[in-house]
């Protein structure tokens, strides 16, 4: 009797994705046993909800049955790879750090059998209900890598002075932008005048895993997860450019100012303004701007934060 609801469960699951691709958020209603003989899951306005009793009955299905087709097809590429792809979809949206699940997402990437921009959804929407959920941010940072590396190596495969990447998707590391060069490659960094042709597409994602990271800390106090996730953004997709650190202080300080016991969220300014400091040079040179003055803007942005709030630690361990 499990295994049939479980089916259905799974059929249905699968449905409402196919009916409505742009589901961005989730939840599970506080319905604790069937009332009509209707599907448990709806679907309103892009949000995906599942009433409590049903939870269970599918997790133990689609994990059963996945590991079932693990035990089977090993690390071979999986015979069919869209059953393999709900499965794991239904299993991670109930239980996101489930470390086994999320290498079977990988293998699936691997044989592109699922996009990496597919999966990069697919973990904003577990965010959305599991924001804190380690494993999703480290996911997200291997998709990124591979992305990343895949746009290099694009780039060196073309011939950077005759290609479209020259008007609006190319990156020098000398301009003073937004660097989108990964730190993977030693020769990259070596090469002052080298050009990675990032599309339109890429630079949208590396923007959006800043969001991602912000609705993730606003839905759950001191997300170490998120703000750790967010730093790693700013160096392995940025390369601490000084316009982003910048902009980034800037984003983050009404921020700061609505979360005055966020710990996190201090020690990540603290991050850009250390980053400001070991670029103090280029950061005058290029922008006119002193990084003691940015110190001392700070030091101001505090005091009026304590004289309005007074007794939050958060504020003067900042301080």
């Amino acid at each position: 009797m499990a295994d049939q609801r479980g089916a259905r469960l799974f059929a249905d699951i699968n449905s409402c994705f196919r009916r409505d691709p742009l589901i961005d958020e989730y939840d599970f209603l506080p319905v604790t046993e069937p009332k009509h003989n209707k599907s448990p899951l709806v679907v309103v306005e892009h949000k995906l909800g599942l009433e409590a009793w049903c939870v269970k009955i599918l997790f133990r299905y689609c994990y059963d049955r996945l590991l079932d087709w693990r035990s089977k097809e090993g690390q071979a590429k999986f015979a069919h790879p869209q059953e393999v792809s709900g499965l794991s979809r239904a299993v991670l949206l109930i239980q996101p750090d489930c470390y086994t699940v999320w290498n079977i997402r990988k293998d699936l990437v691997e044989y592109g059998d699922v996009t990496i921009a597919d999966d990069l959804n697919l973990g904003s929407l577990i965010l959305s209900k599991h924001p804190k959920s380690a494993e999703t941010f480290i996911h997200r940072r291997w998709l990124l890598h591979k992305l990343l590396n895949q746009c290099l190596a694009s780039s060196n495969d073309s011939n950077t002075s005759n290609n479209s990447c020259q008007q609006d998707g190319c990156v020098n590391m000398d301009a003073i932008g937004v660097d989108l060069l990964p730190q993977v490659d030693n020769h990259a960094h070596n090469n002052h005048m080298l050009q990675v042709a990032v599309d339109r597409d890429v630079q949208g994602q590396m923007q959006q895993e800043l969001s991602v990271c912000r609705r993730a800390a606003d839905r759950y106090p001191c997300n170490y997860h998120a703000w750790s996730h967010r730093i790693w953004t700013l160096q392995h997709c940025y390369n601490c450019s000084i316009r982003v650190l910048l902009a980034e202080l800037h984003a983050t300080q009404s921020w700061a100012a609505n979360h005055i016991s966020d710990h996190s969220g201090f020690h990540y300014r603290q991050f850009i303004l250390n980053q400001l400091l070991q670029q103090a040079d280029m950061l005058r040179d290029k922008f006119c701007t002193d990084a003691h003055n940015l110190l001392e803007r700070e030091l101001e942005l505090i005091l009026d934060l304590i004289n309005s709030y007074p007794g939050h630690e958060a504020l003067w361990y900042h301080r």
